[in-house]
């Protein structure tokens, strides 16, 4: 046989195995998008209640009425405290992300913690899209009316961070700190990627699950909602705990500089993470749960 027939012998076999692994690859990559784009990103009420009896705590589920509809949050710990910390999850999520800070024996101490379900999330009006930061926000206060709790502190992630801003901005008395995790607060860097357009087209908006309409809803309107906010930031009388991840392709670094920029560095403390990502509360556990201390704990 002839060198140059084995020559391309080798090459049509390197092809086949080339096009074979490109169709796998493919084909994985295609069953993970659906999958993707069908989960619903919520927890039962039922789950939820075997997850915290496993690990001994008492959860009560709030399922509350709310302009026509009903808002779900979480809630452990002593309602009779002084304090309160409430966690705001992103997009998508729901209060389960944070479910293992709601079980944490030292956070618990002297405190009631509270995780919700955002408006279009979870089991607060599912699938059903609020992409005003403000209404968001006013869901927020609508629950940490149901306290009597002096002083509140608020954690959120990626969304979330700008929802408990406004918040704070709104109701300077009664936050006490809030602390924002991978936060998307700058207009000029917010990323939308090509998924998020399923949202929009009618050809496709219908594979998508509620929690991932509802995200891509927001994502299609949160630069315009950022822009509302920008002259919003400089208004914060309350300390400001900003965790941001260098490898975090979510919410760009520039956010850390638009903090920088917008909030009063008196009442900032910035802590970047060179090695870090945007899941930040799935992660990096104990070091989230240290500064939910560091400041909620004097």
């Amino acid at each position: 046989m002839k060198l140059s027939n084995i020559k391309h012998q080798k090459s049509n076999i390197i092809l086949r195995v080339f096009r074979i692994i490109a169709w796998i690859v493919g084909v994985l990559f295609f069953v993970a998008l659906i999958f993707f784009i069908r989960m619903d990103f919520r927890t039962s009420d039922a789950t939820v209640e075997r997850y915290f009896d496993k690990r001994g705590v008492a959860v009560t589920i709030h399922h509350s009425p709310y302009k026509g509809h009903t808002v779900r949050y979480l809630e452990t710990g002593d309602t009779s405290a002084n304090k309160l910390i409430l966690f705001v999850h992103g997009a998508p999520g729901s209060s389960d992300n944070f479910h293992r800070y709601l079980a944490d024996s030292a956070l618990l101490q002297g405190a009631c913690l509270v995780s919700v379900d955002r408006l279009g999330y979870g089991y607060s009006n599912y699938g059903k899209a609020e992409t005003s930061i403000a209404g968001q926000a006013e869901m927020v206060q609508f629950v940490i009316d149901k306290y009597k709790a002096d002083t509140v502190y608020l954690v959120g992630h990626s969304y979330g961070g700008p929802v408990i801003a406004k918040c704070a901005v709104v109701n300077p008395g009664r936050i006490g700190g809030i602390l924002m995790l991978a936060p998307v607060n700058d207009p000029d860097s917010e990323p939308v990627f090509w998924f998020a357009r399923f949202a929009r087209w009618r050809a496709t908006r219908w594979l998508l699950s509620g929690a991932n309409r509802v995200a891509g809803d927001e994502k299609l309107t949160h630069v315009g909602e950022l822009r509302q906010m920008v002259g919003e930031w400089s208004q914060l009388q309350t300390p400001v705990v900003h965790l941001h991840g260098y490898k975090d392709w979510l919410a760009p670094k520039a956010n850390i500089d638009f903090s920088r920029r917008h909030i009063p560095g008196h009442l900032l403390k910035m802590v970047e993470l060179p090695d870090k990502n945007h899941f930040l509360p799935f992660t990096d556990y104990e070091m989230v749960q240290q500064a939910i201390l560091g400041l909620a704990v004097p």
